[in-house]
């Protein structure tokens, strides 16, 4: 199995060269394939408004084939713009045929033919058009079947892995909050832990919609009320354990003031949450500071801060004080950096 970081960077690769390939993203429900196939797209450098997100089962097979009428005695097949945009002459552009697994044995042998001869009835696709396909795993219970065996002949199946370091990476890059992030550091086993016999269930997905969705400021109980309905009662009750204890931590700004006097916390949760929060404001021009602070904490989160830092900004292994901090730790840095 790969990451998801790794199914990009591979399918990225792939549909530069050949764009007629056709990559499937598998996984469990709530995982982000839908949004890597957009990130593939967007590494593509194919433009947002050609990137088209197709629910397979929410549409009749006709609708992908094209309408049919009578014209002097004869059936003609009118094109829906679904896939007209993307006819011979328009440019480069990406489809993704959704939840493929769940859909009907009809859905399934027209994307085959779509697939190998890339056209409808009444036009072709442009060759720049990229194609991917998605869908969960059929042991998920989420409707997935196998597909047909020519069918998925013609793909490449990338069967993906939850990845705590790329979740975090996307976390960081959308700015969500830095607690919420520690909290998955804290607690990795819970970012998927999906149950095929649990209604509710922590994913990607639900992490990132309570961490977004669901006002901070909520009382306690309704926080905790609203956590339990989007990522089920035990890891709503851990998170938000989490959450109240993560709340004492020093200010951001006050650890900048006086890195060399701070508070240290001792619980593992705040620690996570100090190094996640220092590391998702990091500046050149803060880091000196915030390395004499982090250089106080054990060296796990050390690595969590200098980790995440640098994702951010390259440029800081270039400066005095990551290379001190490198040479320091090279026994932690070079293992925990390839």
């Amino acid at each position: 199995m790969t990451s998801i970081n790794q199914t990009i960077e591979v399918c990225t690769a792939i549909l530069r060269q050949a764009p007629t390939a056709v990559p499937f993203l598998k996984g469990k429900p709530g995982m982000g394939k839908s949004d890597a196939c957009l990130q593939i797209g967007d590494a593509l450098g194919i433009e947002k408004d050609r990137q088209l997100v197709v629910h397979v089962n929410n549409h009749e097979v006709v609708d992908f084939t094209g309408v049919p009428s009578i014209e002097d005695g004869q059936t003609v097949f009118n094109p829906t713009k679904m896939f007209y945009q993307f006819r011979e002459g328009t440019g480069p552009g990406l489809i993704v045929l959704e939840e493929l697994p769940q859909s009907t044995t009809q859905h399934q042998t027209w994307a085959a033919g779509f697939m190998l001869e890339r056209q409808t009835p009444t036009f072709k696709l442009d060759p720049e058009v990229r194609i991917i396909v998605t869908g969960n795993r059929d042991t998920d219970k989420s409707g997935a079947k196998q597909l047909l065996r020519h069918l998925s002949n013609r793909m490449y199946e990338f069967e993906m892995e939850t990845s705590l370091d790329d979740w975090c990476e996307w976390a960081m890059n959308r700015e969500l909050d830095p607690m919420g992030i520690a909290f998955m550091r804290l607690r990795p086993g819970l970012l998927n832990d999906f149950d095929p016999n649990r209604s509710v269930n922590p994913t990607q997905r639900s992490w990132t919609q309570l961490f977004t969705e669901v006002p901070t400021d909520l009382p306690s109980d309704l926080y905790l009320a609203a956590a339990s309905a989007k990522v089920g009662e035990g890891a709503a009750a851990e998170w938000v354990a989490a959450r109240d204890m993560m709340v004492k931590m020093p200010s951001v700004d006050t650890i900048r003031l006086q890195p060399e006097k701070a508070e240290v916390p001792e619980e593992p949760a705040v620690r996570y949450a100090v190094a996640t929060a220092l590391s998702m404001t990091a500046e050149p021009d803060s880091f000196e500071r915030d390395m004499t602070y982090v250089s106080r904490l054990p060296k796990e989160f050390q690595m969590v801060y200098v980790t995440d830092a640098l994702r951010l900004h390259p440029e800081l292994q270039q400066t005095k004080q990551f290379i001190d901090w490198a040479i320091q730790n090279k026994d932690i840095f070079v293992g925990g950096g390839e």
